[in-house]
C-alpha cells in the first residue's frame, strides 16, 4: 500500500511539473530602414518577440536617423561593423553607439571604437585628426557618458596598434601612452576591399589580439586574391600562420573569431578557416559553429546556399549571409537572400527554433542589420 502511494506521489509530481515547464520566451533584435529612409534617414530597432518558437508579437523599440543636421557624418548606424548586446539590454553598434532597449533611449550617439564592457561601464575610444585621441566611458548606472582626462589611462594593458593607410602598402605602428611610437610592420599590404553602402567606405583591416603581445592581421596584395595571416608580436618578431589563396570578391566582413571549442577562425570571401599556430597553416572548414550548437557550410553551394545543421542534424538550405548570424539557445536567426548572378538582395529573415523545429520568415522588406537576440 506505501509503494501505492509512494508511486502515485511520483507520478503527480511527474505530471505537476512536466505541464508546467515555464515557456521559453526571447525575443530577436532587428534594425530595419524605414520605408522613406532615401528621405528622412529614419531607422527603427524592432523586437520580435518569440514564445516556444512562435513569434507572436513585434514592438518598435526605438526609431533613430543614420544622418543629424549638426553632427558630420553618420549619427546612428546599425549596418556598419559589428553590433554586440550587453547584459540582455545595452545594444551597441559597430560605430559606438549604445542604445537602452529597455527604457527606450539612445544613451550614446558620439561615434567611437567599442573598447570593452567592464561591470557597470562600457569603454570606447577615439581617434580623429580633429578631436584627438582618448578614451570615453559611459556610466550605466548613471547614464553619463564622457571622455576620461587622464592622459595615461588605458582599460587594456597593451598599446594602440594603428594602420596607417596613407601609405602603400599600409603599415602598421603600435603607439604608447608616452607618446612613442613604434612600427611594427612596414608591408602590411592593402586591406581588403569591400563595396559598403555609407559614408565609411574603405577597406577592411582587421586586427584580432591574441593576449596583450600579439595580434593577427591579413596582407592582401594589390590584387586582393589571396592572403597572406601573420602573427604579430610587439617585440618585433613576426610569423607566417596560414596563406588563402584565391580569394572572390566579397560584400560580406571579414573578421577573425574564436570558435566554440576555441579555435581562432578567419572568415573572408572564399569561407572560414582555422589557424593552426602549430603547423601555421590555415585550414578550411566545412561547416562553421555560429553559436549554440549551430553550423552553417562555408562555401555556398551554387545550387543551394549553404546548409544549416544544429548539433549533428541538418535543418536547412538557404541563401544567407554568415557575418551577421545570430543565435540564442535553441534559436538561430539569418538573413535570407535572393541571389540573381553576382547581385544578392534581402529577402527578411529566416528563424529557425528546436521547440518545433520549424522555420519562420520575418518578411522584412527593408532589412539593415539582425541585431542579435535577448532573454525575456
Amino acid at each position: 500500500m506505501r509503494i501505492f502511494k509512494l508511486s502515485a506521489l511520483i507520478f503527480f509530481l511527474l505530471f505537476f511539473v512536466g505541464f508546467n515547464v515555464p515557456a521559453k520566451k526571447v525575443s530577436l533584435l532587428i534594425a530595419e530602414y524605414d520605408d522613406n529612409a532615401a528621405t528622412n534617414n529614419l531607422q527603427h530597432l524592432v523586437n520580435y518577440h518569440f514564445l516556444d518558437g512562435a513569434m507572436v508579437s513585434k514592438e518598435t523599440i526605438i526609431s533613430l536617423p543614420t544622418k543629424k543636421s549638426g553632427v558630420t557624418g553618420n549619427y546612428v548606424r546599425f549596418d556598419l561593423g559589428k553590433n554586440r548586446i550587453y547584459r540582455n539590454r545595452y545594444v551597441v553598434t559597430g560605430i559606438g553607439n549604445v542604445i537602452d532597449i529597455k527604457t527606450k533611449k539612445l544613451l550614446v550617439y558620439e561615434r567611437g571604437e567599442f573598447v570593452a564592457f567592464s561591470g557597470d561601464s562600457i569603454v570606447f575610444r577615439t581617434n580623429d585628426i580633429f578631436k584627438g585621441k582618448y578614451f570615453s566611458v559611459l556610466n550605466l548606472k548613471t547614464e553619463k557618458f564622457g571622455k576620461v582626462e587622464n592622459a595615461n589611462y588605458n582599460p587594456i594593458p597593451r598599446p594602440d596598434i594603428e594602420v596607417d593607410e596613407t601609405t602603400k602598402p599600409f603599415s602598421i605602428s603600435a603607439y604608447y601612452v608616452t607618446g612613442k611610437q613604434d612600427i611594427l610592420v612596414k608591408d602590411a599590404g592593402f586591406g581588403e576591399s569591400q563595396p559598403l553602402l555609407g559614408d565609411d567606405v574603405k577597406r577592411k583591416f582587421p586586427i584580432f589580439w591574441l593576449d596583450n603581445n600579439s595580434f593577427l592581421y591579413a596582407n592582401f596584395p594589390k590584387n586582393q586574391q589571396s592572403a597572406i595571416i601573420y602573427k604579430v608580436n610587439i617585440n618585433h618578431t613576426i610569423e607566417k600562420v596560414g596563406e588563402i589563396t584565391e580569394i572572390p570578391a566579397t560584400a560580406e566582413n571579414a573578421f577573425f573569431e574564436y570558435s566554440s571549442d576555441g579555435a581562432v577562425v578567419y572568415s573572408c570571401g572564399k569561407g572560414c578557416f582555422t589557424i593552426d599556430f602549430k603547423k601555421k597553416v590555415a585550414t578550411k572548414l566545412l561547416y562553421q559553429p555560429i553559436g549554440d550548437n549551430f553550423f552553417v557550410e562555408s562555401d555556398e553551394n551554387p545550387k543551394y546556399g549553404r546548409g544549416i545543421m544544429y548539433e549533428i542534424d541538418p535543418i536547412g538550405k538557404k541563401w544567407c549571409r554568415l557575418d551577421n548570424a545570430k543565435t540564442i539557445s535553441g534559436y538561430a536567426a539569418f538573413q535570407n537572400e535572393i541571389v540573381m548572378g553576382e547581385d544578392r538582395f534581402p529577402q527578411g529573415v529566416g528563424v529557425w527554433n528546436a521547440t518545433t523545429k520549424k522555420w519562420t520568415t520575418l518578411d522584412i522588406t527593408n532589412l539593415s542589420d539582425i541585431v542579435g537576440w535577448v532573454e525575456e
